[in-house]
């Protein structure tokens, strides 16, 4: 029985291409981007930069913004709220008592970096009420429980908070719906690659670079400074080197430009065949459906746990997500508890969503309950 992958919202399948971009750059460059002056190395940086501007095209961005890699969303996010903080050090914006808004819907890592740094976070389930006063406003895009495309309400936010810094955790929206980052008045939106299609280990920040200029690094070390005095004291180089401390995953680099080239190509992708798994799943008797958007469906069947029904299902050789889904505030708020999430993506098709059907109609039965 072929596998059946729905489990795209927490890594999408791979793009071939982008792979083996990644397996070229090991076999054929393999050199740090610009630490030497040889040829490859200055091929490396090459094509480290031609993958910033693939970013950019992919979210609309002009030269006013710039691209900061990190291993991910989460260290992106974590990033913004770290290198905010005004300090003595020359760097940060933001008192740290000032009022920072997150919404219910943000997955945990759009949450804990900034209670974990911040002394005034609220997480809204207001925004209209909320954002009164706030000095940062960070949003999800995209929820990662329901799918829904949260973003439209940062432009209400920008109206009303014109000098406010604003955000996006776009983890479930770069690279899978139509972005313009000008249009939508964010500073900065933080993206993981390997949610569509890239290698692991790679994301970042599409920023303002007046905004980054500003930015304490995460991570001090090689390649964020230009020179070091025996006394310790750094020369920070330029953005976006400067909050890039370290080695960079070159080889995943090179696969997050193929598949970002790739998923501008079919930002168009039709799903509408999983609102018709979706319709056919609420016929189940025991089967509750409890959001479909897009390319998502979250769903608990009576009488059985999340947990279970995905242990179910994966011996049916489907794959799933079940539980919290790093989004417990708001799966308390909603009154729903853990659920389980079937996550589609370009890859699957309509008979995917058929498997998914005929196995859920099977799981009462197996569990004893009539």
């Amino acid at each position: 029985m072929r596998e059946v992958y729905l489990d795209n919202a927490a890594t999408m399948i791979k793009s071939e291409a982008a792979v083996q971009a990644e397996t070229d750059f090991y076999h054929e460059v393999n050199a740090n981007p610009l630490r030497g002056l040889y040829k490859k190395s200055v091929q490396a940086k090459t094509e480290v930069d031609a993958c910033r501007e693939a970013v950019k095209r992919l979210v609309l961005a002009d030269d006013s913004y710039t691209v900061i890699f990190t291993k991910n969303a989460t260290e992106a996010l974590n990033l913004v709220a770290n290198g905010l903080i005004l300090g003595d050090d020359g760097f940060g914006v933001v008192e740290q008592d000032a009022k920072v808004v997150v919404d219910i819907e943000s997955h945990h890592s759009n949450i804990l970096p900034w209670m974990q740094r911040f002394k005034n976070v609220v997480v809204s389930k207001d925004l209209a009420q909320d954002i009164t006063g706030a000095s940062v406003v960070s949003l999800v895009a995209v929820s990662n429980v329901t799918g829904e495309d949260l973003s439209g309400r940062i432009r209400e936010a920008r109206m009303r908070l014109p000098e406010a810094i604003l955000g996006l955790d776009g983890a479930q929206m770069v690279g899978h719906s139509k972005i313009d980052i000008k249009a939508l008045g964010v500073d900065y939106i933080a993206f993981s690659g390997h949610k569509f299609g890239a290698p692991m280990g790679v994301g970042g920040l599409v920023i303002k670079k007046t905004l980054a200029e500003k930015l304490r690094p995460l991570c001090f070390g090689g390649g964020i400074v230009d020179s070091v005095s025996e006394a310790g004291e750094p020369n920070f180089a330029n953005i976006p080197e400067r909050l890039e401390g370290g080695t960079l995953p070159t080889g995943a680099i090179y696969g997050l430009k193929v598949a970002a080239k790739e998923a501008l190509e079919n930002l168009d992708f039709d799903f509408s065949f999983v609102s018709d798994v979706a319709q056919e799943m609420s016929k189940n008797t025991g089967v509750k459906v409890l959001a479909a958007n897009d390319s998502f469906i979250a769903f608990q069947v009576e009488g059985v746990h999340p947990h279970d029904v995905a242990q179910f299902l994966a011996e049916e050789n489907i794959s799933v997500r079940a539980g919290w889904l790093c989004a417990e505030p708001f799966l308390r708020f909603k009154g729903w508890g853990p659920v389980v999430r079937a996550s589609f993506s370009r890859y699957n098709t309509a008979d995917d969503g058929e498997r998914l059907v005929s196995s859920l109609k099977k799981i009462r039965g197996a569990m004893g309950i009539k």
